[in-house]
């Protein structure tokens, strides 16, 4: 028989498939069961047959000779994972099963990005010459190795005696947190050691005098790093969701943790905040604040002068005075009740069928026993647990622990058609001692309701993950432009931790030295700032003074540097909070444009004027 060209042997492969699967689908739809399956089974053997043959005839085309390699190791790892099975031991067998599938994954991902990288563009030449050399390099490979291999494993890591809720979010915590650690290592060790290297081998000097300037170097240097990161974002997250579903196959303890599972983690949850009934309430305690400062002789500058308006006062300050206005509304005196209202619900009652009240109550002094007695009503009506569960259905709010965050369910058809929803608290704790009860602005009390879907929200989150990879890649090419490739490592760890800790870093440099409030305007902040600075000096307090000029080098860096935790998708996803469009635009702006962009300036600038044979350390 004369062998047909690779492609008609393509071809004709996958019209044998489809016609299969068509004479399948339309035997079973006219209930021919024993035809579909007779059917069935010869277009797969002669699919088999086909594919045998075309790798037979064309083992010597590359292409053939790769598919034919993954296909003989794919049913080399199925024999295997069905003896694991076969043995009893289901979970080696499943995550035999997940690390292959990954890797074959892997593999014809970086086929279809090299072909990507094929035009003959100078940039998208170094790119593809990156993919070859991280694949070639151990240090790369190693993380490549350890990502498609943990990632199956921590489904089993999991104690399968807690509640299944409790499973799914620890492997996605975990999960998801490895993925952006190997990831971010993985991106400056290799962003750093690619241009270090080339630069001290002389490589770089046969690129460099080819059509291609520095900075499309650099360019299609970054352009191979995200590409590398994209196909691995996705490999991962397709297998996140892989084992999202056998976790959720697994047992649930019980109704109210298969329904917790699915509402409360394998969802997009938004929230709302309470708002009062009447603001006028709110109005008249702000105002009196503000009444009471400016008698006491408060700074005119920030909180006006007596008979002046209310607009007549410094902004930060304006937001502090009503913050502790909403802290006093947010308190419950013993004996005492206040009804919340939560607005803009509209799109909840077709959303799903429950609701999430998150609520963390906090009293001074709780009962000996260290629980809190609270009483709920949903729309002047008892409030009734809807859970179905025999110990939970149609109970009351019970005693919770004091200073802990609790969660009650509430129906989606409690929602008014306005979209409100009205909820009063009562404190019913004084027969046993209870104090006021507080909740705290923000994140005390809030309600949760469902707006998408996991799979969008996670690829959402990647999405986040990959715009936060790209600024890292970028200061990893920018440091080996002038530095040697431990050194380069070292700054762009430092440049991470920072990033990564920038709300603790901010925390810490506040407690470390104090510097004028914020409520201060900025001209003036930075007066005070310096006058302060020239007295301790002049005190002959060198130390504080020391504290003070380490707190603005500290202010400045963490001003440069992106704050990465604002844009850390792996707590909302792992929770089912919605990663929604602000934080993904918000990274792109603050993270993919104005950091990453800064940083390539800088680098172009310092790679273009530099003299290439000039050795680094």
């Amino acid at each position: 028989m004369k062998r047909p060209r690779p492609s008609v042997w393509w071809i004709s492969y996958l019209v044998i498939i489809l016609v299969t699967m068509g004479l399948w689908f339309l035997l079973q739809g006219q209930g021919s069961a024993l035809m579909a399956s007779l059917a069935y089974l010869a277009g797969s053997i002669g699919a088999f047959v086909w594919l045998l043959a075309g790798l037979v005839w064309w083992r010597e085309n590359p292409w053939v000779a790769k598919i034919a390699r993954i296909l003989i190791l794919t049913w080399t790892a199925g024999l295997i994972a069905g003896f694991f099975f076969q043995l009893g031991y289901e979970s080696a067998a499943i995550v035999f099963t997940g690390a292959w599938g990954m890797a074959v994954a892997f593999m014809l991902g970086l086929e279809l990005l090299r072909l990507a990288f094929s035009p003959g563009w100078a940039v998208l030449g170094v790119a593809r010459t990156l993919l070859d050399e991280a694949i070639r390099m151990k240090m790369a490979l190693i993380f490549v190795v350890m990502l498609l291999l943990l990632v199956p494993v921590l489904p089993f890591m999991l104690g399968g005696e807690t509640r299944l809720q409790y499973r799914l979010e620890s492997f996605l915590t975990y999960a998801l947190t490895l993925i952006s650690t190997l990831l971010a290592a993985m991106t400056i060790l290799l962003a750093a050691r690619t241009v270090s290297s080339e630069l001290t081998d002389r490589q770089a000097f046969l690129t460099l005098t080819k059509p291609v300037s520095r900075s499309g170097y650099l360019a299609g240097k970054w352009i191979g790093i995200m590409g590398l990161n994209l196909l691995l974002l996705v490999v991962s997250g397709v297998g996140v969701i892989s084992f999202v579903k056998v976790i959720e196959r697994t047992p649930a303890m019980d109704a109210a943790d298969f329904i917790a599972s699915k509402e409360q983690v394998l969802s997009a949850r938004a929230s709302a905040e309470p708002v009062p009934i009447d603001n006028s309430a709110l109005q008249f305690d702000f105002e009196e604040r503000l009444k009471d400062l400016r008698l006491r002789g408060g700074d005119p500058r920030i909180y006006g002068n007596v008979g002046d308006p209310i607009t007549q006062v410094n902004p930060a300050q304006r937001s502090a005075l009503q913050l502790d206005a909403l802290r006093q509304w947010m308190t419950i005196a013993p004996r005492n009740s206040t009804t919340y209202r939560f607005t803009g619900l509209q799109a909840a009652k077709e959303a799903g069928p429950t609701l999430q009240l998150k609520f963390k109550p906090k009293a001074a002094s709780a009962a000996s026993d260290g629980m809190v007695r609270l009483a709920f009503r949903v729309n002047d009506r008892p409030y009734a647990n809807p859970l179905p569960d025999p110990d939970l259905f149609g109970r009351p709010i019970p005693l919770i622990r004091n200073n802990t965050f609790h969660t009650a369910t509430f129906l989606t058809e409690d929602i008014r058609d306005d979209g409100t929803l009205d909820l009063t608290i009562t404190n019913t704790g004084a027969d046993v001692g209870q104090s006021a009860i507080s909740f705290k602005p923000g994140e005390g009390l809030e309600l949760f309701y469902k707006v998408g879907g996991f799979e969008t929200n996670l690829a959402k989150g990647l999405l986040v993950m990959w715009i936060r990879l790209g600024f890292l890649a970028a200061v990893g090419l920018a440091a080996a432009t002038f530095l040697g490739f431990p050194t380069a490592c070292l700054a762009c760890f430092l440049v991470y931790f920072a990033a990564v800790g920038s709300d603790y870093l901010g925390s810490s440099l506040a407690n470390y030295a104090s510097i004028p409030r914020d409520e201060v305007p900025w001209w003036d902040k930075i007066w005070l700032t310096v006058g302060k600075l020239v007295q301790h000096l002049k005190d002959g307090e060198l130390y504080d003074g020391f504290k003070l000029v380490v707190r603005l080098i500290g202010e400045g860096f963490t001003f440069v540097v992106p704050p990465m935790s604002k844009y850390s998708p792996t707590p909302l996803v792992a929770y089912g909070r919605v990663v929604d469009n602000s934080m993904v635009l918000g990274s792109l702006v603050r993270i993919g444009l104005v950091s990453t962009g800064v940083v390539a300036l800088f680098a172009a600038f310092v790679f273009g004027r530099r003299e290439v044979a000039k050795v680094t350390v």
